[in-house]
């Protein structure tokens, strides 16, 4: 029986391509003001593919895109925007459209949590931002123990923290290799929000949902 609910933050709860997407056409732009706008468009759709859902240090994405883009770039880009991005991605943050209507619907009827990976500070700051905070019982970063996903540890420890086992605990995140990964190998029960139908992904055979809201039906499936 399921007695919790686990969400990742970013790309789960928030729309984080919309996050991304803000924060570096407010700061790109200042070194493309030249160029046409469906350059720049260009530039921007080169950032996100680069960006790669935000999965590794944002040092390591930046440098591909100042190679391609090196002739418009100063030579400190990486070692000036990367901080600026840490220190300001907060502050673009914006729900996913139907979020506050599902943990409205959820609250509750589970206990909730929150487990995002990343410095403790820009990620509470996230959470309180949005004015979500009271839906959970714990939110968790994993900044403030030193335990990333899917180190099954922070499963561990959160699910200790709910007052659950693990097999009562459901996790609903969106990145695989963090949230389905940590999820399985805590002993949690995995959903995954795969947003992409043409995604291949044959040695999963777990829950997948579509859509935020579609966790709602499956609960009712699986109760």
């Amino acid at each position: 029986m399921i007695k919790a609910l686990i969400f990742d933050f970013d790309g789960t709860l928030s729309n984080r391509q919309a996050n991304a997407y803000a924060v570096f056409d407010d700061y790109l732009h200042q070194y493309f003001t030249e160029e046409s706008e469906t350059f720049y468009e260009a530039v921007l759709q080169d950032m996100m593919l680069y960006d790669c859902n935000g999965i590794m240090k944002v040092e390591n994405r930046l440098i591909p895109f100042m190679e391609k883009y090196r002739k418009y770039l100063p030579d400190d880009f990486v070692e000036t925007f990367a901080p600026y991005y840490n220190d300001q991605m907060f502050e673009y943050t914006v729900l996913k459209e139907e979020t506050v209507e599902v943990l409205e619907q959820l609250k509750g009827r589970y206990k909730m949590a929150v487990l995002s990976n990343g410095d403790s500070l820009p990620q509470h700051r996230k959470v309180e931002i949005m004015g979500i905070e009271p839906y959970f019982d714990v939110v968790l970063v994993s900044g403030d123990i030193g335990i990333n996903k899917p180190d099954r540890g922070v499963f561990d420890y959160l699910c200790a923290r709910l007052g659950c086992r693990n097999e009562e605990c459901m996790m609903i995140g969106d990145v695989f290799a963090t949230d389905i990964l940590g999820a399985v190998n805590a002993g949690c029960v995995p959903v995954w929000l795969n947003r992409d139908p043409e995604l291949p992904a044959k040695h999963y055979h777990g829950y997948q949902i579509a859509r935020l809201k579609d966790l709602l039906q499956l609960l009712e499936e699986v109760a």
